[in-house]
């Protein structure tokens, strides 16, 4: 047995997919690890982790931490992961040294936040189905000023699909669904869309907000990370980064350049910016066909790879 803390950095979507792997970790140590984070509520209440800390608030020299075995920081962008050919998963298991399998997939434990989620659709007279959308990829934390769009500032601006297509693919939603609200789950600080009602609600309450959803249409972000964890499936637009990278076999993935509906597995080229440019009809067709008001089996929640 030995006391372990993995040193997690970046967004709430890494850490997400991070916990992928935890149970494989457990075994390895043959005892719960910890983790220091900036996103502390995506390990909260897992039993596979003995403490969590905030690494806003709280130094890694802390006596908590220091008392551990092994203190663990491994960075996937900054490894193999780089060349282009790995799933984020896949390559987390590589640096920590646990077995990979396609079928890992993240778990989070956020039931206690159902009462929050359900009140706010209350409260915005939401009472039966409804879409969630998210056009943009976040921003950095140190750059984030809440209720402030003139000071936002996009963390990857090639993963936004471009507001007059995200425009476009709503109002063709809300021709297409005319009783069916839109939640649009950009963060408070972000443009928003006409015909949507903005949820400004922490990520956990979004979370379970998504869970009660008939599916969602969005980027690379960590909406779609979440919904691995929940067997909802989505339409997911991909501009400068790979689906194959980061993306899960459940949902509808989508990019200019697919020769295949969906899905078409194929090395990107990230530099290329025409990637983020897929027709809104094709985003709702194949929303409309596929995702809405659907539900898919844990078995089918998979990390991407290559299926003949």
């Amino acid at each position: 047995m030995s006391l372990t803390t993995y040193v997690m950095e970046g967004g709430v979507g890494k850490n997400v997919i991070f916990t992928s792997i935890l149970n494989d970790l457990v075994e390895k140590h043959k005892e719960p690890v910890q983790i220091l984070t900036p996103h502390y509520q995506v390990f909260s209440n897992n039993p596979l982790v003995k403490m969590v800390f905030d690494s806003m608030s709280i130094p890694i020299d802390d006596p908590r931490i220091a008392e551990s075995d092994n203190i663990v920081f491994f960075e996937p962008y900054k490894s193999n992961f780089s060349k282009g050919d790995q799933h984020i998963v896949e390559s987390f298991c590589e640096l920590s040294g646990v077995a990979y399998l396609p079928t890992m997939r993240p778990v989070l434990y956020t039931d206690h936040f159902k009462i929050a989620a359900k009140k706010w659709l209350k409260q915005n007279k939401i009472t039966d189905k409804f879409i969630v959308v998210q056009f943009t990829g976040g921003q950095p934390p140190q750059n984030y000023i809440m209720n402030n769009s003139i000071q936002y500032q996009s963390s990857n601006e090639g993963r936004n699909y471009h507001p007059y297509l995200a425009n476009t693919v709503i109002a063709m939603l809300k021709q297409k669904y005319p009783n069916v609200p839109i939640v649009d789950c950009t963060l408070p600080n972000e443009p928003g869309y006409l015909g949507t009602i903005k949820c400004t609600e922490h990520w956990t309450v979004i979370n379970e907000i998504l869970k009660l959803s008939s599916g969602f249409i969005g980027v690379d972000s960590s909406i779609q990370h979440m919904c691995a964890a929940s067997n909802v499936p989505g339409v997911v637009i991909w501009g400068n980064t790979r689906w194959t990278q980061f993306g899960w076999m459940h949902h509808k993935n989508l990019t200019f350049h697919q020769s295949k509906p969906f899905n078409d597995y194929f090395k990107a080229d990230i530099n290329d910016p025409r990637n983020i440019m897929v027709k809104p009809e094709d985003v709702v067709q194949v929303f409309s066909e596929e995702v809405f008001d659907k539900r898919v089996e844990p078995d089918q929640v998979m990390c991407a790879f290559k299926s003949e």
